[in-house]
């Protein structure tokens, strides 16, 4: 009995230590599949390349067993246009990437059809690309342009194939794949909704919904896309269904799902503990409108950290503007042309000369917002604000005045000594030619704020504008292709997303806001100063901000009112004119604007006046 008893409580002490044993062997198991599984899960950005790969390896097959196959057939054009769709379409798959980390590859792919000249290596780089490629195949396809159209396919090769090489080298990372994507929704508020890169085939509303779409399949890579973005997503694609290019309510989709969608991208960038890139661009970090207040950085347009604006230097450079001592007799000041109630310009159809009885070549331009560019002077003459201040106050036909003689009379006068130490602390020198021409910089890179009723309708304000106008922006971005190249939110040349190159442009400007019997005006623009067919009558994009007070318009003044300038775009300018304009770059294209139509788009065009008043910073 003893012995019976002693074997179960034996047989029991084993089952317990069996259990035992059982359950940390279970416990084992569990914590080596949690840890063999995190080990073996693959990282997002991991996941996020593959499908960069894959999307563009199909681009790549695409390209080569539908477009090019039947381009060389030559035989049906319809379906040569739609196999091209569906090519660029795949690309809108892939755009977000290729333009962040491969931007000069991805320009061959996709980039404006015009000639990029490269100034100190002397070289032109042709067109290349979809673009390229839709102008021939919506244009006239006669003999010659379909060999062209074939070496133009068969030319995306090259850039595609080189970025799948880089793809497997390049290091990239959680924070660069969100900041592409942020971009990316830039670029469509900007440039896709404008029809930029489909100006012919006017595919942009489908093929904004293709890069909505693969922005949700990049962030599934990082887990469950939270409701708020995945609505916004979904949203989004839903209102660019069955909608018309020429019709679309721009406006309405920017304000309601773009700007919503990238408020919520952040979120989930945050909630996931990724930092905020600026893209090396003149962004604000963490910005997540391009219509905020301080969505730009205007010192990320210098290249040095002593040319960087600050509240004294704008004081300073703001006594040296309104003063005469700058110029050689005491006669004039900069404020002399740029007047301040006409938004920094005289009102002449082209500047007065210090020779009297004589004028200068070209039309005064505004200095708002000229901060915001890296080009200056109507042919670029000038890459920076201070070289140009020096330009203007040495020209003899301006303000004939010597750098030298203004640093001697400058540091003469108290006022002056002490707003130099103030703009200047760290440099115990008086007045130097590098402090007035900064200074001077300074103050025009604080002209500009960013505070229209416009502004303050996309900051939420709804008030702010009329049913005309909202339809004037719709025009502007839409049929009247006016932001294609006048880009949102400065409204000049300066290329978005990234906003670092101001672009010129070839209108064929005419002697007089004529329609017919129409005479071209004879400057060359930039072609003066550099010999390239291209070049010839190209001048720099301007800012349309405070368009309304700065009449007359074009580089020549001669064209006096807005009505008078949309006329002769809605005709197609110069070439559209019949003039000879070989190079113009604006499409020669009628826009067929009715009366209504115009006046609209005149009244948008009018809310871009504000307060050009000093930035605070």
């Amino acid at each position: 009995m003893c012995k019976s008893i002693e074997g179960y409580f034996l047989l029991k002490k084993m089952q317990n230590l069996y259990n035992k044993y059982l359950m940390f062997l279970v416990v084992l198991a569990f914590i080596f599949t949690c840890v063999f599984s995190c080990k073996q899960k693959t990282e997002p950005i991991k996941l996020v390349k593959n499908q960069f790969n894959t999307d563009l390896t199909a681009l790549q097959n695409l390209i080569k067993d539908s477009l090019l196959v039947e381009v060389k057939k030559q035989k049906n054009v319809n379906l040569m246009k739609r196999h091209f769709l569906k090519c660029r379409n795949q690309y809108k798959k892939v755009e977000y990437f290729t333009e962040y980390f491969y931007y000069p590859t991805a320009r061959l792919v996709n980039g404006a059809p015009i000639a990029e000249i490269e100034l100190g290596e002397n070289m032109v780089v042709p067109p290349a690309g979809f673009q390229v490629i839709e102008g021939l195949l919506y244009g006239e396809l006669n003999k010659e342009n379909y060999e062209k159209l074939i070496n133009e396919v068969s030319g995306i090769y090259v850039p595609i194939k080189r970025m799948l090489m880089l793809n497997s080298e390049l290091d990239n990372n959680d924070a660069q794949i969100f900041d592409a994507l942020r971009l990316e929704i830039f670029r469509i508020t900007t440039l896709g909704l404008s029809g930029f890169d489909t100006p012919a085939s006017q595919q942009a509303l489908p093929e904004t919904a293709t890069s909505l779409q693969n922005m949700a399949t990049v962030l599934r890579f990082y887990g469950d896309i939270p409701q708020p973005l995945s609505d916004n997503i979904n949203q989004a694609i839903a209102y660019l269904k069955h909608k018309e290019f020429n019709t679309f309510n721009q406006l309405d989709f920017i304000t309601n799902h773009l700007q919503p969608l990238a408020i919520s991208l952040d979120n989930y960038r945050k909630q996931l503990k990724i930092k905020a890139l600026t893209s090396e661009s003149p962004l604000n970090e963490g910005v997540t409108s391009l219509f905020q207040k301080n969505a730009f950085n205007i010192n990320s347009y210098l290249g040095m950290k002593t040319l960087y604006t600050s509240k004294n230097k704008v004081e300073l450079g703001k006594a040296l503007f309104n003063d005469v001592l700058l110029s050689k007799d005491g006669n004039k000041s900069c404020a002399s042309c740029h007047h301040a109630n006409k938004a920094f310009t005289d009102g002449l159809t082209t500047a007065a000369s210090l020779t009297k009885g004589k004028k200068l070549n070209r039309n005064t331009p505004t200095l708002a917002y000229a901060g915001y560019q890296n080009a200056f002077f109507y042919d670029f003459k000038s890459s920076s604000l201070e070289d140009q201040s020096l330009a203007v106050m040495q020209n003899p036909d301006e303000m004939h005045g010597s750098i030298t003689n203004s640093v001697s009379k400058i540091n003469k006068i108290k006022k002056y000594q002490d707003l130099v130490k103030k703009a200047y602390p760290n440099d115990t020198t008086l007045a130097t030619a590098f402090k007035i021409e900064n200074a001077l910089a300074s103050y025009v890179r604080s002209l500009g704020n960013f505070s229209s009723r416009f502004d303050k309708y996309m900051q939420g304000d709804k008030k702010q504008l009329s049913p005309a106008e909202k339809n004037g922006f719709n025009l502007f971005m839409g049929k009247g292709k006016c932001g294609s190249c006048h880009f949102a939110p400065i409204f000049n040349g300066t290329t978005p997303p990234r906003f670092l190159n101001t672009e010129a442009e070839v209108l064929g400007v005419a002697t007089k806001p004529v329609l017919t019997n129409v005479v071209l005006d004879s400057d060359l623009g930039r072609y003066g100063l550099n010999q390239y067919d291209q070049y010839k009558y190209a001048f720099k994009t301007p800012t349309l901000r405070n368009i309304a007070l700065t009449a007359p318009y074009m580089h020549n003044g001669a064209y006096k009112t807005l009505e008078q300038v949309i006329d002769f775009y809605n005709v197609g300018g110069g070439a559209g004119m019949g003039l000879n304009v070989p190079s113009q770059t604006l499409s020669a294209e009628k826009l067929h604007l009715s009366p209504l139509e115009k006046q609209n788009l005149i009244a948008f065009m009018r809310t871009l006046t504000d307060i050009t008043t000093d930035k605070k910073y």
